[in-house]
């Protein structure tokens, strides 16, 4: 990468620069753009907002303790009992999920 890209370049790499993917020299000829240019400041910006909204509206709650229990027992299971499931287990799983 040269000392200097442009927009369309810049764009391709906003991704990269927001989830710290890119090398110091890369950061660095990214930064000096979006200084220079208010349309892929703006965009950035946008791009930035958009993964903050994205992170604190997909954040994963913690499941019911019921659920981690049941799940938990399932994974210790050996492999040929996994068909045979205990209807009771089968039950407290699907209240569990709400089904």
């Amino acid at each position: 990468m040269g000392d200097c890209i442009d927009c369309i370049e810049t764009v391709a790499r906003l991704h990269l620069y927001l989830d710290r993917e890119l090398n110091a020299e890369e950061v660095t000829i990214v930064q000096r753009h979006l200084v220079a240019c208010p349309e892929c400041k703006c965009r950035f910006h946008f791009d930035m907002r958009i993964k903050r909204l994205i992170h604190e509206r997909c954040t994963i709650e913690c499941a019911p303790a019921q659920l981690r229990e049941a799940i938990m027992r399932l994974a210790r299971l050996p492999r040929s009992e996994l068909a045979a499931l205990d209807p009771e287990v089968k039950a407290e799983i699907k209240a569990d999920l709400g089904l």
